[in-house]
């Protein structure tokens, strides 16, 4: 079992940098003896609905899924909130499984919930009102029916009025008050919804890593009688340009590790 966690990319178009580095990083993937690929939301600052136009702008891309999925490795994506509705390309041609909320996957010995992260923060209610209306079915019918070049401009839109919600709850926030909320939600979600040794997120654009130890009541058993670690860890991805110097997450048998691109 190998892998990997890779989320907000935010690719511009065809001449953005970061296209060139998420096809290296996609191709080495061919050869490692990769497992899961895990896209957690956000790869693309734009990409809403099954037309062509976004199939052609990243063309390479989808050749590469292509390949890792005629591999047999699982490709998993997690729409985020700048690309969503994408049923019609990624999970009807490319065969790749498709999630817009949190899943739990057994990865080797790990328990592992994995989340895009945007509604990890519960008093960011305006995201959350317009998250509800842009996953509506007449949103979704409107991005699949829609010319191209029709489809941009509403999407540049949706994209700037998402980042527009998200940042306005975020501004007030320094890094420290918003590794508090991951480590928040991490801990109620693993009381409230279910247990897991390893959350991983995204979209606060903030990389953060830390464990803690849970009470001995949140030591039961999560799978067939298997007991959860004695930690739990959190990982949220953050921005892949922060600091300069791109990171992904691996997780293999023997743990996980940040890999920098």
């Amino acid at each position: 079992m190998k892998a990997w966690f890779v989320s907000d990319i935010h690719i511009m178009g065809p001449d953005d940098s970061r296209l060139a580095r998420f096809e290296k990083f996609l191709k080495a993937r061919l050869a490692d003896g990769t497992s899961h690929l895990f896209l957690v939301g956000d790869i693309f600052d734009l990409w809403v609905g099954g037309d062509s136009f976004f199939s052609n702008r990243y063309e390479g891309v989808l050749a590469l899924v292509r390949e890792l999925r005629t591999k047999g490795i699982r490709v998993v994506y997690f729409e985020g909130n700048h690309d969503l509705h994408l049923e019609k390309i990624w999970a009807a041609e490319l065969g790749c499984e498709l999630a817009v909320g949190p899943r739990y996957y057994d990865l080797g010995p790990w328990r592992v919930r994995v989340e895009h992260g945007d509604q990890m923060n519960p008093d960011d209610t305006g995201y959350l009102f317009l998250r509800r209306i842009l996953r509506t079915g007449v949103v979704e019918s409107l991005a699949n029916t829609l010319p191209g070049a029709l489809i941009q401009k509403i999407g540049n839109s949706m994209s700037r009025s998402s980042r527009k919600w998200t940042s306005s709850s975020l501004k007030a926030r320094d890094g420290t008050s918003i590794r508090e909320m991951i480590s928040s939600h991490a801990k109620k979600v693993f009381e409230t919804e279910g247990r897991f040794d390893l959350i991983v997120s995204g979209h606060v654009h903030v990389r953060d890593d830390f464990t803690w130890h849970p009470t001995a009541a949140g030591l039961d058993s999560h799978a067939e009688g298997e007991k959860i670690k004695s930690f739990v860890r959190s990982v949220n991805l953050g921005y892949w340009l922060q600091d300069e110097a791109p990171q992904v997450f691996c997780l293999e048998e023997s743990g996980g590790r940040w890999v920098e691109v």
